[in-house]
């Protein structure tokens, strides 16, 4: 993780706009991303980072997002990305069993988008990475 999403991530903490425990459960997620090798920055995962900590605050909070005008878009998307869905789902899980806190399935899928495009980024890179070292 870079300097600047932990920067986003301790503002989140330090302004009291989530609590203390999502952020560490947003950073240990992030952490394990990076470790698998999703380059986490600021660049490639800071929407997805503030997304997570608002929808994680705002269901424990009781106020968790449940009707969004574009879900079958999103829907539709993620037919695309299996893989992105299970991921997030997974995290979603995970969040229940640390936190006690649910998320809808109109924020899962929403982070599915979020993950999908993450793991876009990574494979456009990895490209990058194998053409160059074959000049």
């Amino acid at each position: 993780m870079d300097r600047l999403l932990n920067e986003r991530l301790e503002t989140f903490e330090k302004t009291g706009q989530v609590a203390p425990e999502i952020c560490r459960f947003v950073r240990a997620e992030l952490d394990a991303l990076d470790a698998a090798g999703g380059q986490v920055t600021e660049e490639s995962a800071g929407t997805l980072t503030s997304h997570l900590l608002m929808a994680l605050q705002r269901a424990r909070d009781g106020a968790a997002l449940t009707g969004f005008a574009a879900d079958d878009t999103v829907r539709a998307e993620l037919a695309a990305h299996p893989d992105a869905m299970e991921r997030a789902a997974a995290l979603a899980e995970r969040a229940r069993s640390v936190l006690g806190v649910g998320l809808p399935g109109q924020e899962v899928r929403f982070l599915a988008l979020h993950l999908a495009l993450l793991r876009q980024r990574e494979l456009r890179q990895r490209e990058l990475r194998q053409r160059e070292a074959k000049r």
